[in-house]
Formats: C-alpha cells, sequence, structure tokens
C-alpha cells in the first residue's frame, strides 16, 4: 500500500482546524428556558375508505385548542416537549354497513405529547437551522352520535385510537428582521402500534384491533416577534398529513356468542390550523 503524501495530511489537518474555527466563530444561539403557551384553531378532515380505495365515511370542521411547549437550550443543544389538546364537535357524512347515506355529529377530543432534541448549526451567510429527532404518543377519542334514517334509529360508536410515533424534521430560518424572524419546520413521521378500542354501547361487544403502520408529514411556519427582553408573540400556520392501515378482521361477538366480524378500514387525517401565543424566556 502507497503512504499517504504529507500533503494530503497537511491540507485535512487544515480542513478540520477552518472547520472547527468557523463553528466556534458562530454566535451563541439564545441560551436558557423557554414556555409556550398558544391557543389554536384546527381544521380536522378525517376519511375512511373502502377496500375498492371508494371513499366511505368523513368527517370535517373547525375544533378549538391549547397547545404548550417547554423547552430549555444549552450551547447549540435544544431538548423540548410539546403537549397539546384539542376538542369540540364535527360533521360526519358516511352510510351505514348496508349502504344506506347518514349524517351525524361527532365529538372530537385529541391529546398529544411529545419530546424532542435539536441541534442548531449556522451557515457562512449567518442563516440558522436545526435539526431534531424526537418521539411521541397520541390518543384521538371519537364519539359518533347516534342517529336515525327514515324513522329507523342508528346506533352510535365510541372509538379511542392510541398510537406512537418517531419523527425526524429540520427548521430553518426563511425571514429575518430586528425584531422578528420566521422559519419554516418540516418534520417526516412514523406511525407506531396504532390500535382502535371500539364501544358499541352494549349492542355488541367492545372489539380491540391494531392498525397498520404508516407514515406522515407536518408542516409549521412559526413567525416570532420580539414584544420585550423576555416576551415573543408566537403565530404558527401549520398542516399534517397521515394515514391508518386497514385492521386485519376480527370476529364480532354479543355476549361472548359471535354474531359477524369486524374491522377497522383504511384512513386519511389531513389537517391544518393556527397557533396563536407568547413566549416566554425565563
Amino acid at each position: 500500500m502507497h503512504p499517504i503524501p504529507p500533503k494530503y495530511i497537511y491540507n485535512l489537518i487544515g480542513s478540520i482546524y477552518l472547520a472547527m474555527v468557523s463553528i466556534n466563530a458562530f454566535p451563541q444561539f439564545e441560551q436558557g428556558n423557554e414556555l409556550i403557551i398558544s391557543g389554536s384553531i384546527m381544521n380536522f378532515g378525517y376519511q375512511e375508505f373502502k377496500d375498492t380505495g371508494t371513499l366511505f365515511d368523513r368527517e370535517d370542521g373547525y375544533i378549538p385548542g391549547l397547545v404548550l411547549g417547554l423547552s430549555h437550550t444549552t450551547d447549540r443543544w435544544r431538548f423540548a416537549g410539546d403537549f397539546s389538546f384539542y376538542g369540540g364537535d364535527v360533521l360526519y357524512t358516511g352510510q351505514t354497513n348496508t349502504g344506506i347515506p347518514i349524517n351525524t355529529q361527532t365529538t372530537q377530543t385529541i391529546f398529544d405529547l411529545s419530546l424532542r432534541t435539536e441541534y442548531w448549526l449556522q451557515n457562512s451567510k449567518g442563516l440558522e437551522y436545526g435539526l431534531y429527532l424526537g418521539a411521541g404518543y397520541h390518543q384521538w377519542d371519537r364519539d359518533i352520535r347516534p342517529t336515525s334514517v327514515n324513522g329507523a334509529p342508528v346506533s352510535g360508536l365510541f372509538e379511542t385510537y392510541t398510537w406512537w410515533t418517531g419523527f425526524v424534521g429540520v427548521k430553518t430560518e426563511w425571514y429575518a428582521s430586528e425584531n422578528s424572524h420566521c422559519m419554516v419546520d418540516v418534520r417526516l413521521l412514523q406511525i407506531i402500534k396504532p390500535s382502535i378500542y371500539v364501544l358499541f354501547n352494549g349492542l355488541y361487544d367492545n372489539a380491540s384491533l391494531a392498525l397498520g403502520e404508516r407514515m406522515g408529514i407536518k408542516l409549521s411556519f412559526p413567525w416570532r416577534h420580539t414584544m420585550n427582553i423576555s416576551s415573543i408573540l408566537l403565530v404558527e400556520p401549520f398542516a399534517e398529513a397521515y394515514e391508518f392501515g386497514r385492521s386485519a378482521t376480527s370476529s364480532l361477538t354479543s355476549n361472548g356468542a359471535p354474531t359477524g366480524t369486524v374491522f377497522e378500514p383504511r384512513s386519511q387525517t389531513i389537517n391544518y390550523g393556527l397557533n396563536v401565543g407568547i413566549v416566554q424566556h425565563f
């Protein structure tokens, strides 16, 4: 094997040195703790599909929410946690198992909790960007109200969806002025171990079904305006999309006796909304 010429070793050492100098020359990112409290409004959009790919039912409507965030930044590292809660009624448009069209309302209650670790950098032109990864736990309660069709009652359902997510993302600054700046936040997520627990309101025995794992994406555009030395106004439009795969077909029972089969169809959720709140440094 030929020895490596000394000039290549010197060039490599010089490159590493320059890179280290460049990184150390970056200004320090704002250190310390940060609390975010935001009100939110979200357009909830959910669809279920038959095995043929045609639409089975959909739910649409605006629901209010509360978003909380807490983070700690030290040097270039940021450790953060987020919690969100949404609740409200939306319109259900669908059909019975026999194909009869129905309209009713559903009450949505959605909890999300996530933790992430970010690492922040800055390029030679002063553009800040952060890389991050994290994990989250999610619960969605879906209360489909009973209704009637042509005078015949249609029973309701209460469903609880739970799942985990693992995600990676990048944030980058695309606008900055003396007192404000705006970022783009792109997140790819993998849904892990999604399941649904169905309460048939006494008509059948309750059922638990495992759903198919799929991927999703979330985009947000947080804009911050500094009001004083410790308080910042936050305005953040966002959009997200993810899917659950069809469950396996399972036996449906009543008092333990088989009465048929049940499955959860493939579904797609597309939400968008706006967070407005205050960021407090301490």
